[in-house]
């Protein structure tokens, strides 16, 4: 017959309450698994020490306190909204500056020619580096808030009014990234900006109508300044094209009268030369040429000589 002792059944019960109590801290606590999704990455640290950067996929840890894991989106598209914010997707629904104090005051600017403008800004970003961006900065989000924010007031400010309003916003918001670029590196943000956009762009209310007037007037006057440059672009051809003609036409025709005059004095000289040398035949033949040039271009009457006055006055136009 075997005994068993009521003091090791009580041992082996602690033991596996003691390791089904583990296993489920462990579970509560994170358990040993995680997993990483396709766009993020995993920056494990160790005792509160980074120590590995984990690609997507599953992956294994130890629980709490040993081991963290943080999942930031590296292959997300990010952005941060100023004066305004997204509330909703679908259906889309906003707050702005035009009905929140809060994104008034962040929208409100002061341009180079110190006139107050009110600016909704998108800055779109990816992070790059995502144990720099996890860890440099306490609040990665807010700090780049602030850099974008104060990025746009310095370039704002450089820009008169109307080149923020009009013509001028390609290249503000060109500078505007690169700043916001050039800051966040220096603080080793590891973000990559994409794109800065000026979403909304106006005076303030109360000046807004006399704004648009103003800029409705200017894009007038580029439509008339355009109308005008492609009139002169097809004005200025069609001119050169005639000059070129006339042009051309007066060389032909000096081309001609000076061969003309040339072979004239040639048929001059030739002429007294046979003057010269046989004068009376020559007056003769000049002579008679020149009858019978002016008789061409004449009528000639032929009358009998018994015909008299009468029948000479009354013939209509002679008989040929």
């Amino acid at each position: 017959m075997k005994v068993v002792r009521a003091g090791t059944m009580t041992s082996r019960h602690y033991k596996w309450g003691a390791l089904v109590l583990v296993v489920f801290l462990w579970i509560i606590l994170g358990g040993p698994f995680y997993i990483i999704a396709p766009e993020q990455e995993g920056i494990v640290l160790t005792f509160g020490r980074y120590t590995d950067t984990t690609a997507p996929g599953f992956h294994f840890k130890w629980p709490w306190p040993v081991q963290t894991v943080y999942k930031p989106p590296v292959n997300i598209v990010q952005r941060i909204e100023i004066g305004f914010r997204t509330i909703s997707e679908n259906p889309p629904s906003y707050i702005s500056f035009t009905n929140d104090k809060d994104m008034l005051a962040e929208a409100q600017m002061l341009t180079g020619d110190e006139n107050i403008i009110d600016c909704a800004i998108i800055v779109q970003f990816r992070i790059s580096n995502p144990s720099d961006y996890l860890f440099n900065v306490r609040d990665p989000e807010g700090t780049l808030r602030d850099i974008a924010e104060a990025s746009t007031r310095l370039i704002v400010g450089d820009n008169a009014i109307d080149a923020v309003l009009t013509t001028g916003k390609l290249e503000i918001q060109n500078r505007i990234l690169d700043m916001i670029q050039n800051i966040s590196n220096e603080y080793g943000m590891g973000v990559n900006i994409i794109a800065v956009q000026l979403m909304d762009v106006q005076p303030p209310l109360p000046v807004s109508a006399a704004f648009k007037d103003v800029a409705t007037a200017r894009e007038d006057m580029q439509a008339y300044i355009n109308e005008a440059e492609s009139y002169r672009n097809q004005q200025i051809p069609n001119a050169l094209a005639d000059s070129v003609v006339m042009v051309n036409t007066a060389l032909g025709y000096s081309t001609g009268r000076v061969n003309s005059a040339i072979g004239e004095a040639f048929r001059f000289t030739a002429l007294a030369e046979e003057y010269r040398k046989s004068p009376a035949v020559t007056a003769t033949r000049l002579h008679l040429e020149t009858l019978t040039t002016l008789l061409e271009t004449v009528p000639i009457t032929v009358v009998d000589e018994s015909a008299g006055a009468l029948t000479h006055y009354n013939l209509a136009g002679g008989a040929q």
